[in-house]
């Protein structure tokens, strides 16, 4: 098969992106973005990666020679990191539904796509982070794609190395805590950005019948063991 990322340099994406391309059910993985991904030299399966240099706003302009079997959208960024609110959504959201309908130009009947939004994603929230990631599920579903998987992850955990020094420790200290997150709180517990990706890896083999789209939210991330 052939499989497609964007946010391949994120911490999500770039975990995927190596299960992908050490995986034997992938031919070859396009990988779309900014920059390359940083692949270990001589990785195992690295000869399968076609990386496509683009930026977020011209993915539109983007036309794919081959048919793509699995999407996969891990795209995502913060307000501060991106500058403004308007440069978010340039991100996370049009970017997303850019890249969602350059596969969907496809017309593959097999096609399954697979996204991170968030725990908390609602398109009718007063919180503005939240209200963007559920726009883009509610953009996304409007879309009709043949199967498509949300995934909705808490704080996602894992050291950075993009200099975001207070994130760091906010990531420290809700992993140390997170035996805490029981009961009512369990859904808020944060979870390691390679469980996101394994999950990703997996429900993206599982087979799963067309027309059809389902969330997979924190919980049942954290109940799935692969």
């Amino acid at each position: 098969m052939i499989a497609a990322i964007i946010g391949a340099t994120g911490l999500v994406g770039n975990t995927l992106l190596t299960r992908i391309i050490e995986s034997e059910h992938y031919s070859k993985v396009l990988v779309i973005g900014r920059s390359a991904p940083n692949l270990v030299e001589h990785q195992f399966g690295a000869e399968k990666v076609q990386f496509i240099c683009c930026q977020l706003d011209e993915i539109h302009e983007l036309t794919l020679a081959e048919k793509v079997d699995h999407a996969f959208c891990c795209l995502g960024t913060t307000i501060k990191q991106a500058g403004s609110e308007e440069a978010f959504i340039q991100v996370d959201k049009l970017a997303v539904l850019a890249f969602a309908k350059l596969i969907q130009a496809q017309a593959n009947p097999s096609l399954k796509f697979m996204v991170v939004t968030a725990l908390g994603a609602d398109a009718k929230s007063t919180v503005f982070y939240n209200r963007i990631k559920g726009e883009v599920e509610l953009s996304l579903k409007a879309l009709s794609l043949p199967v498509l998987n949300i995934f909705q992850p808490s704080l996602l955990l894992r050291p950075r190395d993009n200099g975001r020094f207070m994130e760091d420790i906010g990531q420290t200290l809700f992993g140390g805590l997170s035996f805490l997150f029981i009961g009512p709180l369990r859904k808020y517990q944060p979870i390691n950005a390679q469980t996101v990706a394994e999950l990703m890896y997996q429900v993206a083999l599982k087979p799963q019948v067309a027309p059809t789209h389902q969330i997979i939210t924190n919980a049942m991330m954290h109940r799935c063991h692969y």
